[in-house]
C-alpha cells in the first residue's frame, strides 16, 4: 500500500520569477519616470511664471578676502532665465527615473547639476529636491557606513555652492537647513531599509515555518506509512508461512494420514482467519480516525499472546521454547508490541527459509532493557541470499525506540536474532 502526499507550499519555477521580476523593475522605472518628469515640469513651471520665481531682498556682494559662499543675489527676482537653467534642471531631475538601478550615479549628477545651478547667475529653483530624493534612495540599498560617506560628500558638494555669504545670518540659517535636510534623507533612507529588511526577514521566516510544517508532514507520512507497511508485512508474511507449510505437509500425509491431513487444514483455517481478523483491525484502525470509529476486532499485539505464534508452528512439526522471564504487566505498550512483532518476524523467518527442527525464543530483562532472542538449528542464511523486508523491519522497530538489533548464525549452526528495548525511553 502506497500514500503520496503534496506539499501546499509551492514552489515557483525560474522561468517565472524572472519575468516577474523584470516586470516590476520596468514598473519601479515607469512610476519613477513619471515622478522625475512631473518635478522636472513643477521646476519649469516656477522659472517660467514670474509669480511664482523665489525673490528676496537685494544683493550682498561677497567682501573681499571671503571665498567662502555666494552672494545673495540668486533670492532676488532675476530676468527670465535662460535655456541653460531649464537643461540644468532636466539633469537634476531626469535622472532620478533610474535611481532605483544605479542610486549612486543618480545621487553624483544630481549633487553636481545642482550645485552647477546654485553657482551660475540663474534665478532659484528648487533643484536641491532632487539631491534629497537620490541620497533617500542610497539610504534605502546601502549600509549605513557607505551612506554616511555619501551624505559627507554630497554635503561637501552642496554647502560651498549654495551658501550665502560667510558671516551672516542668513549664512547660519541656511547651513543648518541643508544639514538638516541632508540628514532626514539619509535618516529616512536608512529607516526605510531597516523596514524592508525586518519585514524580508519576517516573510523569509514565514516561508522557513511553512517549509518545515510540511516537512515534518511529510516526515509524518512517511513514518506511518512505514509503520502500516510493517504492519501489514508482519501479519501476512507470517500467516502465509504458516499456510505454507502446513498446505505442504497436508499434500504430503493426505494419502497416508488422512486425519493429520484434516488436522492441517484446520490450521490453514484458523490461521487464515485470524490473519483477516487482524487486517481487517489495521484497515479499520485506518479508516476510524474520525469520531465514532469501533474498537479493533483484534486485541493489540502482545507479548502475553505469543503462544497464537508458536502454536502453529509447533502444529507444524516444530519444537518450540518459550521462555517468558519478565512480568508482562509492567511492560511499555509500545515496548511490548514492538516486542511481539519482532518476535512474529523472526519465526516467519524461521519458517520460510531456516528449515529448523527446533527454535528457541526468550524474554527477559538485561539492566534497564527488554531483552528478546530468537534462535533456531536450521541452515542459516544461504550464500547469495537477498534481504527482504523482514531484517530491515525489525531493525527499524528497535532503533525507533532507542535499542539495538543483531541477526547473525550461530557457530553450531543455526540463526539467532538479538534485540534490546529500552523501558524508560518507550515510557517517556
Amino acid at each position: 500500500m502506497m500514500w503520496r502526499t503534496r506539499s501546499s507550499c509551492t514552489i515557483k519555477p525560474m522561468e517565472t520569477i524572472r519575468p516577474q521580476e523584470e516586470q516590476r523593475s520596468a514598473l519601479a522605472i515607469l512610476v519613477d519616470s513619471v515622478i522625475a518628469v512631473s518635478l522636472m515640469v513643477l521646476v519649469w513651471l516656477q522659472l517660467a511664471l514670474p509669480r511664482f520665481r523665489l525673490s528676496g531682498g537685494p544683493p550682498i556682494r561677497r567682501p573681499e578676502g571671503v571665498p567662502f559662499g555666494r552672494p545673495l543675489s540668486v533670492f532676488v527676482r532675476r530676468a527670465d532665465p535662460p535655456p541653460a537653467a531649464y537643461v540644468l534642471v532636466a539633469v537634476c531631475f531626469l535622472p532620478l527615473a533610474l535611481r532605483r538601478r544605479y542610486p549612486l550615479s543618480v545621487l553624483a549628477v544630481t549633487t553636481v547639476a545642482s550645485a552647477a545651478y546654485s553657482l551660475l547667475p540663474f534665478p532659484p529653483a528648487l533643484t536641491f529636491f532632487a539631491v534629497l530624493a537620490a541620497l533617500y534612495t542610497v539610504g534605502t540599498r546601502y549600509s549605513r557606513e557607505k551612506l554616511a560617506l555619501a551624505a559627507i560628500a554630497v554635503a561637501a558638494v552642496t554647502l560651498p555652492a549654495s551658501l550665502p555669504e560667510f558671516g551672516t545670518t542668513l549664512w547660519v540659517a541656511e547651513f543648518v537647513r541643508i544639514t538638516a535636510l541632508l540628514a532626514a534623507a539619509a535618516l529616512l533612507g536608512d529607516a526605510t531599509r531597516n523596514r524592508r529588511a525586518y519585514i524580508a526577514e519576517v516573510e523569509q521566516r514565514a516561508v522557513q515555518a511553512e517549509r518545515t510544517r510540511d516537512e515534518e508532514a511529510l516526515r509524518r507520512v512517511d513514518e506511518e506509512r512505514l509503520r502500516i507497511a510493517r504492519e501489514l508485512h508482519d501479519i501476512v508474511a507470517h500467516s502465509l508461512s504458516i499456510v505454507a507449510v502446513q498446505s505442504g505437509m497436508a499434500k504430503h500425509v493426505i494419502r497416508k494420514d488422512p486425519k493429520e491431513a484434516a488436522k492441517a487444514i484446520e490450521n490453514i483455517s484458523k490461521t487464515s482467519r485470524s490473519a483477516l481478523k487482524e487486517l481487517r483491525s489495521v484497515i479499520d484502525v485506518l479508516r476510524g480516525a474520525g469520531e465514532g470509529a469501533q474498537a479493533p476486532l483484534t486485541p493489540a499485539p502482545s507479548l502475553s499472546h505469543l503462544d497464537t505464534l508458536t502454536h502453529p508452528l509447533e502444529q507444524a512439526g516444530l519444537e518450540v521454547d518459550l521462555r517468558i522471564e519478565v512480568d508482562l504487566s509492567e511492560l511499555p505498550s509500545l515496548v511490548d508490541a514492538s516486542a511481539y512483532r519482532i518476535v512474529q518476524e523472526a519465526l516467519t523467518n524461521v519458517i520460510r527459509h531456516a528449515e529448523a527442527s527446533r527454535v528457541d525464543v526468550k524474554v527477559g530483562l538485561e539492566e534497564d532493557n527488554l531483552r528478546v532472542t530468537v534462535s533456531d538449528n536450521g541452515r542459516g542464511v544461504p550464500e547469495g541470499a537477498k534481504e527482504g523486508h523482514g531484517i530491515p523491519g525489525m531493525r527499524e522497530r528497535a532503533i525507533a525506540l532507542g535499542g539495538s538489533f543483531e541477526a547473525g548464525p550461530l557457530r553450531g549452526g543455526g540463526y539467532e536474532v538479538r534485540v534490546r528495548l529500552p523501558l524508560k525511553a518507550a515510557s517517556r
